[in-house]
């Protein structure tokens, strides 16, 4: 349950303006703020708008639209001040709208804890709306399962000192990236995805003094998709988002950026997989997406190849045994098992 009247980011909150090349003290949380969110590439504790601060604060004025001073200003301070996602904006200080992609199309979720700000379970309902907007657009399939079957995902309300991505300060929720480039989890499974359950309020729809669980669900799932932070105003995949509102609807910028890093790629010429089969060849897509070939060898048994990872070549062709007079059948069980 979150704290009444929070306020985010407040060491930034009390700050005056600072011209470029005055000091303040405190101004280490402005630099800290930049740091965290990839606009400084070390925390600094000058408590001065000195050369490489300043560049910085006009990186992240001109990430968010509003005049490029390069100085600590009241529109910095209001924006700065506003509740947001806990990933970066910038990567090696540079704004990045892709990361990396995930090599198979159908992926699994699970809840392990929900909040008692709102009734019931309406908070994992708005969150199976934002898996449906993405897998309306990204040709993703987002099946849930129970939290003790090894889920690609783990949703869950956290306290905001959360010990794999601290939300603490003004931070309503984080996730990660893929794993080829995750940043929290690296390339481990379960993604997180946390909402800070400590220091904000959760509603389902617009409430004053609460945010929207579809409306930040919707920007967690398009990191673990793999997008980045989007400098277009309005976009779901922006940092920032007001209580009382939602935005529930994913932009065209959204979707670009989805469809773009998952493009379906040009084909190949023709290539030898190799072998003597005499039958026509069966083929099926195992559980963690890698293709099987399945055929009928000279000596009658069953030979199957299969990828070895997703893009990363295939094995040789091994026996499975038997003898058998007809082509070969395969389906896939409902959990996952090839027959």
């Amino acid at each position: 349950m979150a704290q009444a009247a929070f306020i985010a980011f407040p060491e930034v909150a009390k700050l005056p303006t600072v011209e470029v090349g005055e000091r303040a003290d405190g101004l280490e949380a402005v630099q800290g703020y930049l740091s965290r969110f990839g606009y400084l590439p070390d925390s600094r504790t000058t408590s001065a708008v000195d050369v490489t601060t300043s560049r910085a604060l006009k990186k992240y004025q001109e990430f968010n639209g509003i005049p490029a001073t390069g100085a600590f200003d009241e529109h910095t301070r209001t924006l700065m001040t506003q509740s947001r996602c806990g990933m970066a904006d910038l990567r090696d200080g540079v704004e990045f709208a892709t990361t990396c992609g995930w090599t198979r199309r159908v992926l699994t979720f699970a809840f392990d804890t929900g909040t008692d700000d709102v009734a019931g379970n309406q908070e994992f309902d708005a969150v199976r709306n934002a898996f449906r907007s993405w897998a309306s657009v990204a040709g993703f399939t987002f099946n849930e399962v129970a939290p003790n079957q090894n889920p690609d995902i783990l949703i869950g309300w956290r306290p905001a000192n959360d010990p794999d991505h601290s939300m603490v300060g003004g931070i309503l929720a984080h996730a990660d990236f893929p794993p080829g480039c995750g940043v929290v989890t690296n390339g481990s499974l379960p993604k997180p995805l946390h909402f800070d359950d400590t220091e904000h309020m959760w509603s389902i729809g617009a409430a004053a003094g609460a945010f929207d669980v579809e409306t930040v669900a919707l920007h967690e799932l398009g990191h673990i998709l793999g997008l980045g932070h989007s400098s277009v105003a309005g976009a779901v995949m922006a940092p920032s988002v007001g209580s009382n509102s939602t935005k529930t609807t994913l932009t065209q910028d959204d979707i670009d950026g989805v469809r773009n890093l998952y493009a379906p790629s040009a084909w190949s010429g023709w290539e030898s997989l190799g072998g003597v089969i005499t039958s026509n060849i069966s083929t099926c897509v195992n559980a963690d997406g890698r293709m099987e070939f399945f055929a009928r060898g000279t000596d009658g048994a069953v030979w199957h190849q299969w990828q070895t990872a997703p893009s990363n070549g295939w094995s040789g062709w091994e026996s499975l045994g038997g003898v058998i007079t007809s082509d070969i059948a395969t389906c896939v069980n409902s959990d996952g098992r090839m027959e």
